[in-house]
């Protein structure tokens, strides 16, 4: 058994990475090339001719690191082991910083990326 990477051939992109014995009958779908992968391949990296190429790290941005985590209305208290409540101003200040990236963001192409859902919290965020 081993891995495979399964590459669109129009573009090289790898498109998933599965375990095959590489000798039973096995039909990879229009457009895909199936070949012996090695630690590079990766769904989201290319396969260049030669070698596969990982896909670059994505570092999350401040809107995303908001959006996933906060803004927290509590946080952890390392002395008493305990979550406490953050300052409301401090809680205010990401809400409005939030607010203010998810404006630049929409406001950033002719077309909205933001989901229904981030829209939906900007909504909400405006209204309190």
């Amino acid at each position: 058994m081993g891995r495979y990477a399964m590459i669109v051939t129009a573009t090289g992109l790898v498109d998933n990475v599965i375990v095959y014995d590489g000798v039973s009958p096995f039909m990879a779908p229009a457009g895909i090339e199936l070949r012996l992968a090695d630690d590079n391949a990766e769904p989201g990296g290319t396969w260049n001719g030669s070698e596969f190429v990982r896909a670059p790290a994505v570092v999350p941005t401040r809107l995303r690191v908001l959006l996933s985590e906060g803004p927290a209305e509590q946080t952890w208290d390392s002395e008493t082991e305990k979550m406490v409540d953050r300052p409301p101003e401090d809680v205010a200040a990401e809400k409005a910083e939030l607010l203010a990236l998810l404006h630049e963001e929409l406001g950033a192409s002719q077309y909205s990326t933001l989901t229904s859902e981030e829209m939906n919290r900007m909504l909400k965020l405006e209204r309190e």
